[in-house]
């Protein structure tokens, strides 16, 4: 795990070792134990070492090969690298390592790109092959592992965070063509971001550079076409616990300590069951606790980890602590947050740090099994054909707020609108509110997905929204867990999404995909019967922070919620027709009912506020 950075001039101008080592250096959080750079003519590829397997110098990168032809900059793990020793031991390789790092390098060099279907993993690198003068630049299957780029006039850049490129020199702007996707989802997906020429390589893609210049961009990993073609999983329930526990497993594999972050919920849990059915005591569990708070679950974490005989870790951050981390996770983040919650998580993982240098998550399971509430709208026909009647009750008749919230996702009466929404906090009444709903609110890449989601399940609803989930609500998840460990170089493993798991559930029937109860119906009826009934009864609790307590009540961020209306960001495109006094006068009158869009204004005016201040 690691963070790597490069470019390739064009025109022929030489590469610079002081402008490597700066985008290098803005990403050292990524990887504190060791650097490395590679500069010849116009090419430059750098690397910061988080130390996981094989702790020596000798597996630093970049990766040459011997004969100097080959060089690599790895981010990640294959966590199958040790089957591969036969293979390549029979075609004459000799292993100088024991990292993943070596073993990978030569199946690009036997292989070539080919290989990536093989990979058990997540990843992304840059790979040059110096006599054919061409790179290939590779992310994993399903965007665990970050990569940015930004193709100008005079270079093709690239690196796992785009701060390493703003270091670099390439300026540092906000595009404004992005901005209603990211307020009204929260998150700008596909290939954009929020700042303007900084792109994103998509999941499962790779590309072919040469001199500088894009010669190719080729989806490797497609997984609609993947799960059309799985062989059939003849009994689902005993494969799934067989798979899941192997991928625990493969997770496990570290020459550094391994903890796991560990909630009172399904998914957690489920991994440190995996962790003790496998015979590992000495890891430590990780928790955020929130005492007093209704949805504080540490005494389920407390008491699972006690039952297991692992060590118990918990904490609590509020007040100025909680507000220093929000200002380090967005400085981290270098996007705008979209969960809320990345503040805390940096916390845990930095507390985490003291002990561990992997931490195991239970992050990806609800995506793939259908484990949110909000899937049930979509879980059976009957239920939502009657929840078309919230459309014509009046709020006075809806007490309770979940209910007037359905209400407002159900008024607009396109279902593929609301599979697209599905994980929205603002809904389309809301934009209609402040005059904005002639905005695009139809993103092309969120579109693309839901039209390839219904090409794959033509008749199910359910798996049409989990499809479209898996390639848009998951990124951002993807990258909040990636930044939030990152941050305190801790690397964050996810078991949930070894590929085997999501190709092999994606091509069950639809049967496998109840949402009565706490969903997940595979992980509910195999490792959820074999959880304590304590964790087994407890009522699904989603992570969540009362922003809208803490706006008013904690000081520094009551004095931005007072004059966030003077922010530059609200001078920009259609930003500037909304009246922001007056919603947070609203919001005042009533934080829980005007809390959904004052939150949007108020955490990406903060987010401008820390990230272009001068």
């Amino acid at each position: 795990m690691c963070g790597i950075a490069g470019f390739w001039n064009k025109r022929n101008q030489p590469a610079s070792k002081a402008e490597l080592k700066q985008m290098c250096d803005a990403i050292v959080h990524r990887g504190p134990d060791a650097y490395g750079y590679y500069v010849e003519e116009s090419l430059a590829l750098g690397h910061r070492r988080l130390s996981i397997l094989d702790l020596s110098e000798h597996a630093n990168q970049p990766y040459q090969s011997d004969c100097g032809k080959f060089i690599l900059v790895f981010n990640g793990e294959i966590f199958n690298f040790k089957d591969f020793y036969p293979e390549l031991k029979n075609k004459g390789y000799t292993f100088k390592t024991t990292s993943d790092t070596e073993v990978l390098l030569y199946l690009l060099m036997e292989y070539g790109i080919s290989v990536l279907s093989r990979l058990n993993g997540f990843f992304a690198f840059a790979f040059f092959e110096k006599e054919k003068g061409q790179m290939y630049l590779v992310r994993d299957r399903y965007g665990v592992k970050p990569l940015f780029y930004v193709d100008d006039e005079t270079a093709f850049s690239f690196a796992s965070e785009p701060k390493a490129l703003f270091a670099k020199g390439i300026t540092k702007a906000v595009e404004e063509d992005n901005l209603a996707e990211l307020f009204f989802y929260r998150h700008v997906s596909g290939r954009n971001t929020i700042f303007d020429g900084v792109k994103r390589l998509l999941p499962g893609y790779y590309q072919i550079w040469k001199g500088g210049e894009l010669k190719e961009e080729k989806r490797w990993y497609h997984l609609g076409e993947e799960a059309l073609s799985h062989q059939e999983i003849s009994k689902p329930f005993d494969w799934y616990e067989e798979t899941f526990l192997d991928s625990v497993r493969l997770r496990m594999i570290s020459d550094v300590p391994v903890g796991t972050m560990l909630s009172g919920g399904l998914d957690s849990t489920g991994v440190l069951y995996a962790q003790h059915e496998l015979g590992h005591t000495e890891i430590s569990t990780w928790n955020l606790k929130f005492p007093g708070f209704s949805k504080d679950e540490s005494h389920l974490a407390q008491r699972i980890s006690k039952d297991y005989g692992v060590e118990y870790n918990g904490y609590e951050f509020i007040g100025s602590n909680l507000v220093d981390l929000l200002d380090e996770s967005i400085r981290i983040n270098d996007e705008p947050l979209m969960h809320f919650t990345d503040g805390l998580l940096l916390g845990l993982s930095k507390k985490a740090k003291e002990k561990v240098t992997v931490l195991q998550t239970g992050e990806g399971a609800d995506e793939i099994m259908g484990g949110y509430v909000r899937y049930k709208v979509f879980g059976n026909k009957t239920v939502y054909q009657g929840l078309q009647v919230l459309r014509y009750l009046p709020d006075s008749l809806l007490k309770n707020e979940r209910l007037r919230k359905l209400k407002r996702y159900m008024t607009v009466g396109s279902i593929d609108f609301q599979l697209l929404t599905n994980a929205n906090e603002i809904f389309l009444d809301g934009f209609k509110k402040q005059g904005l709903d002639y905005l695009n609110l139809l993103p092309e890449y969120r579109v693309e997905m839901l039209e390839e989601a219904k090409s794959i399940y033509p008749k199910n609803r359910l798996r049409q929204l989990l499809y479209l989930e898996q390639h848009t609500h998951l990124s951002s998840l993807n990258d909040k867990n990636d930044r939030t460990t990152m941050g305190a170089s801790i690397e964050c493993r996810e078991p949930f999404l070894d590929y085997r798991l999501v190709t092999g559930i994606a091509s069950l029937p639809d049967k496998y995909f109840s949402t009565k109860g706490k969903g997940k119906y595979l992980a509910m009826n195999t490792i959820g019967k074999k959880l304590p009934d304590y964790i087994q009864n407890h009522e699904k609790i989603g992570l969540a922070i009362p922003w809208n307590q803490y706006m008013l009540e904690v000081p520094e961020l009551r004095e931005h919620l007072e004059t966030m209306h003077r922010s530059e960001l609200f001078q920009m495109s259609w930003l500037k027709y909304i009246d922001v006094p007056s919603i947070v006068n609203e919001f005042k009158a009533d934080p829980v009912k005007n809390y959904t869009f004052i939150r949007q204004l108020f955490f990406n005016s903060y987010w401008y506020q820390k990230t272009f201040a001068s």
